[in-house]
């Protein structure tokens, strides 16, 4: 048995499955999927945007195979894990915080970012700026 010793920590933001553990873990699945829309001229619809109309998000990731025999001998002269201080600001999509140790992890974050640009079709007038020579002198 491992004891993990931590006098501090300070994470602001813990998002989107991700994990914050302090001690040990067999198995830890995280998954997360997002799709993230910039508009030029923010508007929402209503329900719009689904997982299945992209294709990144059915395709199955690509697990390696390990095949090769590992032989290891570890000797922990003093089994706890001491941590004076962590300061974390944001740990997101899938990511992992442990003090300790874990056998397995399955890390995954999928996120398709889609643009939307008006181009010539603004729904407001700008003023335009006077254009300048290379002296700065306004036309």
């Amino acid at each position: 048995m491992r004891i993990s010793n931590v006098n501090e920590i300070n994470v602001h933001s813990l998002a989107f499955s991700s994990h914050f553990l302090i001690g040990d873990s067999c198995f830890i699945n995280a998954r997360s999927k997002a799709l993230a829309v910039k508009r030029e001229f923010p508007r929402f619809y209503g329900k719009e945007g689904s997982f299945s109309e992209y294709p990144i998000f059915s395709m199955e990731n690509p697990i390696p195979e390990v095949n090769e025999n590992v032989r290891m001998c570890v000797k922990n002269v003093n089994p706890n894990i001491h941590v004076n201080r962590i300061k974390v600001k944001g740990i997101s999509s899938s990511s992992i915080l442990q003090v300790g140790s874990t056998n397995t992890i399955f890390a995954e974050a999928k996120i398709k970012h889609i643009r939307q640009l008006l181009g010539d079709a603004a729904p407001f007038v700008t003023k335009k700026r006077p254009e300048q020579d290379i002296d700065g002198k306004k036309e």
